[in-house]
Parts: C-alpha cells; structure tokens; sequence
C-alpha cells in the first residue's frame, strides 16, 4: 500500500506502507545489513546510523571546521526514488556472496505498491517508509564517501601552516613598541585591533584544507578552512 506526504515546497512523497510479516523480514534484514556494513561506513557519515544523527554531524562541524570560508551543500534530487537497482545489488555482491539474501533484497526492491488498489510497477528507487531503505541508501552512497576520502580530499589538501598575517603581525609589533614606550592607551588600542584579526593569512594561496560531511543524500563540503 502506498500514501503521500506532503513535501515543505509543494510536491508530494510516496510513503509505503507494509503489513506487519513484511515489516518483521525487513528489521531481520536490517539487522544483517546494519551489522556487517556499519563499521565499514565512513566516519562522516551520520544518518540512519547506530550512535549516529543530526547532533554529531553538527558537533563533528563545530570541532574540526574551523576557519572555514566556503561552504558547498548539495542535496542529491530524488534520490530515494532513482536509486538504480542494479547498481545497488552489484554494491551489495561486493561484499554478500549468498545469493538468496541477494535475491531477497531484489525482490524487496521490485515488489511495486498499492496505490488506490491499483497495482504498480517499481522500476528504480527504495521503498520510502520501508524499514531496510536506510541502511540500502547508506550502502550505495558508501562509494561517494570512499571517492572523496580517498581522491578529492588528498587532492585539495596542501601546506602544513598558514603563512602569517601581516596586518595582524604589524599591529602585535605596534603593540609591543607602544608598550616599550610606555604609551599603555595605544598599546591597547592595537591590541583591540589585533584581536578582531586571524593570526594566519586566511587568503594563504599554499594552505588549503578540505572537508566533507553526508546526512543520507544531503553533502556538505567546505574549502580553503
């Protein structure tokens, strides 16, 4: 059976509903599927997650993302509903070499819904309000986390200091002067100056840092931190 949830811009979700066996064989499949591949998800993935959510992946952002000057957010369009089938299965073959539990999860997959008693045909996609979804969806976007891990991230990563900033470097010297000279208002003034200042040139061409974070299908990426 399947029923819509209205969407914040106006678009309607489908939401699946299944009876109580197929809710019982999907939480076993979870189960399985959770137990083997969670350990191997990376560690900036947060959603659907044991031990896992919205509170540390904004407490992974607020400890390591310091200094950030862009920030790039993608949100993956219709994600659960175009999921690719195949791919998925081939993801899981890489790791499950018991075909039945393959062909289980195929199954799950290509059951198609009820909507109006009519039946329908389900072509791509996982089933939204399904209790094993989740853990797919982990499992295909497990390939994303690994390219940037392992390619963008190295890539886009380079020095191992910010070069100093020399306007706050020039008003910690004016700082240090004034205060030799015994002209303590002025000493402060710069100092008040030198605060509202980072001590490393933000704009530093040989310092670049990297960083990537995934809730389900949205991505939030950030450079030059």
């Amino acid at each position: 059976m399947e029923r819509s949830i209205r969407r914040p811009y106006g678009k309607k979700r489908p939401l699946g509903i299944q009876v109580w066996s197929d809710k019982l064989l999907q939480e076993v499949l979870r189960l399985i599927l959770d137990a083997y591949f969670d350990v191997r998800f990376s560690t900036h993935s947060h959603g659907f997650r044991s031990e896992r959510g919205c509170h540390t992946a904004l407490r992974e952002i607020y400890y390591t993302w310091g200094g950030s000057v862009w920030f790039i957010e993608g949100d993956i369009s219709q994600y659960f509903d175009k999921m690719d089938h195949e791919i998925l299965v081939s993801m899981l073959r890489e790791h499950i070499k018991d075909e039945r539990f393959i062909r289980l999860i195929s199954h799950l997959l290509e059951a198609g819904y009820l909507e109006d008693w009519n039946w329908k045909t389900t072509y791509s996609g996982a089933p939204q309000g399904s209790i094993v979804s989740p853990v797919l969806s982990n499992v295909y976007l497990d390939k994303l986390d690994q390219y940037v891990e392992t390619e963008l991230i190295p890539k886009y990563t380079k020095g191992e200091k910010r070069q100093r900033n020399k306007r706050w470097a020039a008003l910690r010297s004016q700082v240090s002067r004034q205060r030799k000279k015994g002209n303590r208002k002025r000493a402060d003034e710069f100092d008040r100056q030198a605060r509202q200042l980072p001590a490393g040139d933000p704009n530093d061409p040989n310092f670049r840092r990297l960083k990537y974070i995934r809730y389900a299908d949205d991505v939030r990426h950030l450079t030059r931190c």
